[in-house]
């Protein structure tokens, strides 16, 4: 029989963990961190009482702690966490990034998982496409160090190519174009094979790293499932305050990439506006050092804006 007040409860309980769940992500000097594991606390609870611990959040990004506390170690997304986890703290092999992972230690970043490797999934797409939503207002409380992290389930088998994947990826980006509600920033233009062009959503500019299971020589690009990374370019201004810093953080990356990588460096790793530059071939990297293909000339216009 139809049970409305065992509806009403998890309907209730729902509202109460979403609410929950934006107030644990926020995190500024207003919000100590024992406040913020105190919400964390609440969430696994109330995600054990009303059983939705193993779902997928719906396109809610989660830190560190809500991811820790909804998957139990095992599950997919929780494999998916782990492994990206420990490439970012590997004391022996570092990654090159380290701004990732001084991401992740400052707890700057937020979460989201997709069930499949299929970037192209009008339903991964809308996940995405929320996510950002949600996580592009409290960006800048974050941290200097703040960015949006993809993590898909793992394949038990890989049979896409690296160049599938590329292509994929370009889908996905072309599919958030479309559901953006926000105008696409005057300043940045919508021609992708130009120096000044970068992705942007919601108004915001990005820098998006990809990696894949396909990638075997460029170990960086590397990942068991594939793992994206979403960055608002103003970390940047931010992290490269000066000429010098800018310098010295591009000189310590590079060299840390040419100890991680069995392959020379990228030549199309160059600076933003840079002559000859092009930021769209910085996003997804082969296991060669030839530029992967976009696909598109310039992303789609937003049918949520034209409609």
């Amino acid at each position: 029989m139809f049970d409305v007040y065992t509806l009403a409860a998890q309907l209730v309980g729902g509202v109460i963990l979403i609410l929950l769940a934006n107030a644990a992500s926020i995190k500024s000097r207003d919000v100590p961190k024992t406040f913020q594991r105190i919400l964390s606390t609440l969430i696994d609870f109330i995600q054990t009482i009303f059983g939705n611990k193993q779902n997928d959040q719906q396109g809610i990004p989660l830190t560190r702690a809500q991811v820790t506390a909804a998957f139990p170690e095992e599950t997919w997304q929780r494999n998916a966490y782990e492994d990206y986890k420990a490439v970012l703290l590997d004391e022996e092999l570092v990654f090159p990034c380290v701004y990732a992972t001084k991401g992740f230690k400052s707890d700057d970043q937020l979460y989201l998982f997709i069930d499949s490797d299929d970037l192209s999934d009008p339903r991964h797409i809308r996940t995405i496409a929320k996510g950002l939503s949600i996580y592009l207002p409290q960006a800048r409380q974050l941290g200097p160090n703040t960015s949006l992290v993809l993590l898909a389930k793992q394949n038990e088998v890989n049979s896409r190519t690296v160049e599938e994947y590329n292509t994929l990826f370009w889908e996905l980006l072309n599919g958030l174009a479309k559901l953006d509600e926000k105008p696409w920033p005057s300043d940045i233009p919508r021609d992708i094979d130009t120096d000044r062009w970068c992705f942007c959503f919601g108004g915001e500019q990005f820098f998006t790293v990809i990696q894949t299971p396909a990638h075997q020589v460029r170990r960086t690009r590397y990942a068991p499932g594939v793992t994206m990374v979403m960055q608002p370019k103003w970390i940047f201004d931010i992290l490269f305050s000066t000429d010098a810093k800018r310098a010295g953080a591009l000189s310590k990356v590079r060299a840390l990439l040419a100890k991680y990588d069995p392959i020379p460096v990228s030549p199309e790793l160059k600076n933003y506006g840079e002559e000859g530059s092009r930021e769209s071939k910085q996003y997804y990297l082969l296991d060669e050092n030839v530029p992967a293909p976009c696909p598109y000339e310039r992303l789609s216009d937003s049918d949520v804006i034209a409609s």
